[in-house]
This record gives C-alpha cells, sequence and structure tokens, in this order.
C-alpha cells in the first residue's frame, strides 16, 4: 500500500445541498461551522450526472462508475424471487463500493444510511443501512429493528435505542424551522407532521453515525443525509421570495424552512468535525443541487409523476479538509465520479482504471505524490456477501408504498418500474454519447407505452447526436404538432436546420422558440451557435451573455462566449470563459479544444498543448486535436517527428470516419456533446 495522505476518511453526504443556498447564509454568519470547513480547506462545484436520480447519483459517488455499470438504475426494481417490487438493494449492485473495496485491503471501513445498502454487506467495519432510520409503526406501537440493518448484529440492539420517533420530536424542536409555530393548530398540519418525520429519521442517522464514531474503529466511514433533498421537495416552494401560487399565511408560516434545515445541518457538522479530530479528512458532498432562486419551477417543488429532478440542478457541493489538502481555495471541475478515486488515491489504495473517475490530486499541498493503479477491482478478493433471501418482503412493502406516497415512484407495478428503469438507462447512455444503446432502451419502453411522447423525444435527440437529420425533423413533426408544444418543435426544427448548414431557417425557428420561451437558457446558447457559425462574433457575444445572465454557472454559455472573444480576437479573455466553462463541466473534449486554440493564440504553448491531450483522453476519435498538435510540433517545438505522429493519427481517424459515413461500423465516439463550438478554428487546422 501506498503512503497514505490522509489517515482516516470521513465522507459525509448531504443529498441535494446547493451553494446558492448556502453562500447567503455563510455570509450572514448562520453557518459558522461550514465557514470554518472551507476556510481551513478546499470548495467548488462537483458536476453531477444524468438522470440526477439520487440512489443512481449515490452508487455512482460509492463506485466511481456510471451506473450502466453498477445497475443501480432507480429507487426501486423488480424481485426475481416474489415476483412482486421491491426498494433497490445492495444484492443489485453489480461492481464492488468504496467500503467493500477498503474492506478487502484490510482497512476498517464504515457506512450509514447510504441509498441502496440494504441488506448489510458482510464487510471488515460497520454497516448501518438504509433502512434502519424509517419509523415502520404509529407512535405507542411496538418499533421492530429491520433485520439485515446493522452489521456486526451484535449492534443492533444498541443501535435501536438511539432511534428517534416522529412522535418523540417536540414543539421545541420544530420551532427553528417554522418560528410561527405557536400561532396555530400546528398537530393538525399535514406540513408539521412531515417536518416532524424528516427530522426524526435525521436525527436518527445522526445518532448512530456520532455513536459509531465514538465507539467503533473505522479508516473510512460514510454517512449519508437525505434530508435536505427532502425538505427541499417539501418546502423550497416556500422559500423567499414569496411564489404566485401561495397564500400568504402558507408563505409565512413555512418561508423559515429551508434555511432552518440548512442551519440544522451545520450543528450537525460541528459535531462531526469534534469526533472526527484535525488528523481526519473530511470531505462534503452533496449528489447535486436543488433551485432556490430565479430558476425555480413554477408550483410546488412536491415530486410529481414519480419525477423528482425538475428541481434539481446539476451542480452540487464539494468541501475537503484536513491534512495535505489545500487551505482556503477553490477546487474546480470535479465530477459525482471522481470522489471514490480519490478516497482511494488519499488512504493510500490504487485506484482501478475501469473505473470513470479520476483522483482529484490538484486539492493537495503535497508536490508529487505517486499513483498506483490496479485494472480492476471486480473479481479480487473476497466480495462482501449478502443473500437475496434476506430481504424482508413486508418491510421492503412498506419502503415501496412510501416511496409512492413520497411522489419517487408513479406506480409500484412490476411492469412500470421495469419501464422506469429502461428509460432511465436511457438517459445515462445518451448523456454518455452512447445514442444507439439508448436507443434500445427507448423502444424497450415503446413497445409497452406507446404514447410515451418523452421517450420518443430523447429518441429524436439521439438520432441528433448521430446525425439522422431527416429522422428527427420526422419525429419533431409527429410528436409536436399542438400549439402548446411549438417552443420545443422550433427548437428541434432550429438545431436541424442549423446541421445541415443553413443558420437563416436555423434562427428564424429558434427566435420563435425564444419569443415564446425567453428564459430557457439551452435555447439562448444555442443561438449563440447559430451566430457564432455566420460570424456574427458581436451578436453571438450578447447571445451567450445573455445566457449567463440566466444562469452564471452554464458551462455551455461561457465555452461558446469564449469562442466569440477569440474570433473577435480577444484571446487572454477567451481563455478565461473556456477556463470557467472547465471548471464547472470538466468532462467536455470540445471545451479542451476551444481552449487549447486560445492558449496557443495567446503563446502558452505548453499549456495549449495539455489541454488538446485532455481533449484526447476524454474523445479519442476526433482527428482535430492531433492536427492542432501537429502544428505546434512542427512549427514552435521544432519537432517534425511527434508532429508526423500526430498527423498520422488524425488522417487515420478522418479515413475512419469517411469509411463510417460510407456505412461501415466504428467505435462509437464518448462525446456527448451535440454542437461544434470550434468551427472556427484556423483554416489550416480544418
Amino acid at each position: 500500500m501506498a503512503d497514505r495522505l490522509a489517515q482516516r476518511v470521513l465522507l459525509v453526504g448531504w443529498d441535494g445541498a446547493d451553494w446558492r443556498m448556502i453562500s447567503p447564509l455563510l455570509e450572514k454568519g448562520q453557518m459558522p461551522n461550514l465557514e470554518r470547513f472551507v476556510n481551513e480547506g478546499v470548495m467548488g462545484n462537483v458536476a453531477s450526472l444524468t438522470p440526477m436520480l439520487s440512489p443512481i447519483l449515490w452508487t455512482s459517488i460509492a463506485t466511481g462508475k456510471y451506473a450502466d455499470k453498477h445497475q443501480i438504475l432507480g429507487f426501486a426494481e423488480p424481485d426475481g424471487t416474489t415476483g412482486n417490487v421491491r426498494p433497490v438493494t445492495s444484492t443489485s449492485r453489480r461492481c464492488k463500493a468504496l467500503w467493500s473495496i477498503l474492506s478487502e485491503r484490510g482497512l476498517k471501513a464504515g457506512v450509514v444510511s447510504w441509498l441502496a445498502s440494504h441488506p448489510a454487506e458482510q464487510i471488515n467495519g460497520l454497516v448501518v443501512t438504509d433502512r434502519f432510520a424509517h419509523a415502520a409503526n404509529e407512535p405507542g406501537q411496538p418499533w421492530p429493528p429491520v433485520e439485515h440493518s446493522v452489521h456486526p448484529a451484535e449492534l443492533l440492539e444498541e443501535a435501536c435505542k438511539l432511534r428517534v420517533h416522529p412522535a418523540q420530536t417536540t414543539p421545541m424542536q420544530v420551532a427553528p424551522f417554522i418560528p410561527k409555530l405557536a400561532q396555530f393548530d400546528a398537530l393538525k398540519e399535514p406540513k408539521v407532521q412531515e417536518l416532524r418525520m424528516l427530522l426524526a429519521q435525521c436525527a436518527t442517522t445522526h445518532a448512530v453515525a456520532t455513536w459509531l464514531m465514538q465507539t467503533q474503529p473505522w479508516d473510512f466511514l460514510g454517512i449519508y443525509y437525505e434530508a435536505i433533498d427532502r425538505f427541499a421537495h417539501a418546502y423550497m416552494e416556500f422559500h423567499p421570495p414569496k411564489a404566485p401560487h401561495l397564500s400568504d399565511e402558507e408563505f409565512d408560516r413555512y418561508q423559515d424552512v429551508m434555511t432552518g434545515c440548512y442551519r440544522f445541518h451545520d450543528l450537525m457538522l460541528g459535531r462531526l468535525m469534534q469526533l472526527a479530530g484535525d488528523d481526519t479528512t473530511v470531505i462534503i458532498l452533496s449528489d447535486h443541487g436543488f433551485h432556490s432562486d430565479h430558476l425555480r419551477p413554477e408550483g410546488s417543488s412536491k415530486i410529481q409523476e414519480g419525477r423528482p429532478v425538475a428541481w434539481h440542478r446539476r451542480y452540487g457541493v464539494l468541501a475537503i479538509r484536513g491534512p495535505n489538502v489545500k487551505k482556503d481555495q477553490r477546487v474546480y471541475g470535479a465530477c459525482l465520479l471522481d470522489i471514490a478515486p480519490t478516497v482511494l488515491f488519499m488512504l493510500g489504495c490504487p485506484t482501478a482504471r475501469d473505473m470513470d473517475g479520476k483522483p482529484l490530486r490538484q486539492i493537495f499541498d503535497v508536490e508529487r505524490v505517486e499513483l498506483a493503479e490496479v485494472e480492476t477491482y471486480e473479481g479480487a478478493g473476497d466480495q462482501a456477501s449478502v443473500s437475496p433471501a434476506q430481504e424482508d418482503p413486508w418491510v421492503a412493502r412498506q419502503v415501496v408504498a412510501r416511496l409512492v406516497d413520497l411522489g419517487y415512484l408513479e406506480n409500484d407495478s412490476t411492469d412500470g418500474i421495469a419501464l422506469d428503469r429502461a428509460r432511465n438507462l436511457g438517459q445515462i447512455f445518451a448523456a454518455t454519447g452512447r445514442p444507439r444503446l439508448a436507443i434500445q432502451e427507448f423502444e424497450q419502453v415503446l413497445v409497452h407505452k406507446a404514447g410515451d411522447k418523452g421517450c420518443k423525444i430523447s429518441i429524436a435527440g439521439c438520432r441528433l447526436q448521430m446525425g439522422q437529420l431527416d429522422e428527427v425533423e420526422k419525429l419533431v413533426r409527429e410528436l409536436l404538432a399542438d400549439e402548446a408544444d411549438a417552443p420545443l418543435a422550433n427548437f428541434y426544427m432550429g438545431v436541424v436546420a442549423f446541421r445541415r448548414g443553413n443558420t437563416d431557417v436555423a434562427l428564424e425557428y429558434l427566435l420563435k422558440a425564444q419569443a415564446a420561451n425567453p428564459g430557457w437558457i439551452d435555447l439562448q446558447c444555442q443561438i449563440g451557435m447559430v451566430y457564432l457559425r455566420r460570424q456574427r462574433w458581436k451578436e453571438a457575444e450578447k447571445a451567450f451573455k445573455e445566457a449567463l445572465e440566466i444562469d452564471p454557472d452554464c458551462a455551455e454559455a461561457h465555452d461558446g462566449l469564449g469562442v466569440a472573444y477569440r474570433a473577435g480576437q480577444r484571446p487572454e479573455e477567451a481563455v478565461h470563459e473556456h477556463m470557467q466553462s472547465i471548471a464547472l463541466l470538466h468532462y467536455r473534449p470540445q471545451t479542451h479544444i476551444n481552449l487549447g486554440l486560445a492558449l496557443a493564440e495567446t503563446g502558452q504553448f505548453d499549456w495549449s498543448i495539455r489541454a488538446f491531450e485532455v481533449a484526447l483522453e476524454q474523445n479519442p476519435h476526433n482527428p482535430l486535436p492531433h492536427r492542432c498538435l501537429a502544428r505546434i510540433y512542427r512549427q514552435v517545438k521544432k519537432d517534425p517527428q511527434k508532429a508526423d505522429e500526430h498527423l498520422a493519427q488524425a488522417r487515420r481517424l478522418i479515413t475512419a470516419r469517411r469509411e463510417a459515413l460510407a456505412g461501415r461500423p466504428r467505435p462509437e465516439p464518448v462525446d456527448s456533446a451535440t454542437t461544434n463550438t470550434s468551427a472556427h478554428a484556423p483554416a489550416d487546422l480544418e
């Protein structure tokens, strides 16, 4: 085992936490523990994954892999043994989680309340599953422990003494969330009872976690708190400013709940920091953000029709503090997939090449750290074992019913769940640049649900990735004939016209869509792309700036603005915008190409080379970076051998592309970008 950068690692998961909620509270001094934390460590955004569903995301965090590898594809799954529906389980995960990997390497690992962790895996450490904290019965009735929810089993009895039932919550505990609690009949208010339930579950998780931290040995401990996301779905619509659909009375009662939720998490963080000690590296992480400002969707934040993602924002929070971690600095370009390899790296364990993320080496203040790698951890060592027969059908039915009540599942039929899983897998394939596989999944849904317009639109998006423009146009005309769908139809028709090179028609369609929906940021960026193609640099600049006024964290708008600046002979400003884009979304090869071009124009050729190399690491099928590198090595570095190597690679890729267009198969590209902002590279690089 290599030298360790961390003696211990504590990973604190705050589902749905968002800097846009946190930053104002930090400025007001209302989250003092987190303020001290970020001042003594690094902080930044972390890019989420598609679809933004918590069981999928937290399993990707724990494995470092996309969901098509780990196969946790939603909140529930068909039970092959009983034929019923059950919540996703640890037995369904198809690759090892951090706690299993670390356990097999002789470290003491633990996990508390992590999604899809039940039944408990038999690891060298401790597990408290996501079933443990949920109250099963009404007040005054027995609350039996959930079998196989704690490992080692001898800890179960003591752990159950720490559970908090919603009926045990007091007005004094609820009042910080609802300051005017005494002014109405709180016992009759469903929103108050919902808050008590969420508070009790969160308190149970925290009580068990802090007890284990004090009484059990551990090298790694992951604690998952779901409360912020659950609170946000229940109460974010009440957060100031007042939404039009709320009455004054509703707003007055519940406008402080989200602030109270974040401040409560800060109190819990203070205790975790105290127990962990200064020699422990602590990571605070959320799987996605949650809209709290002008980008909030209209209407209720409650989950509708089994689709919780409408209010989710694609950037979560990341903060890291501990020995060998830089102090009071930003971390850029992080992705959820990077967390597992980073934890392995911290604890002196090799990272795995079959993980989709990479260690965040830039966060450490040590100059050189050796990075060890293995091909895979799958099949190595003793796989932590659990038996599918350990699932309690009665408990499973209770949990599924609760998921339906909360809106996470549209229904609890096996057919419905199977279709949800296929739809989610299709989204994963589409988002990772595998449109053919995505279409196969969406078509499975359509076999059983022929009228699913969402799947058909997703297929249109996949065919757009594949350049099948006639098929896209046909689908759009069939699907989006209603007046209500006109903005979306105009958007797609505009993109199709853009891809065909007809920018006049593209702009006509897109401006029609914009008139109906001026706050649509993807549309705004596409308009900017059309102006870039037409070499109308000032109008492109204006379009991308307007997109950034809508959302300053739009990576695509920063990238497009950089291209406009470079075309307008402002390469230094272009470098800044491309860097901003990469800081938000690192895994976007086109942006690295654009950065490389801008850096070359500023004379920063070594950094330019590195940008093109990163673009090739992310998408090895694109010949353009090779041609750019060939030019730099020939004209600047005076290295004709390397120049010839890159030129030969570019020619090979161009030949492969031409053969593919002629109908011959080739590997699918991994670049999921649907637009090409480097269309205005210098002529000798085209």
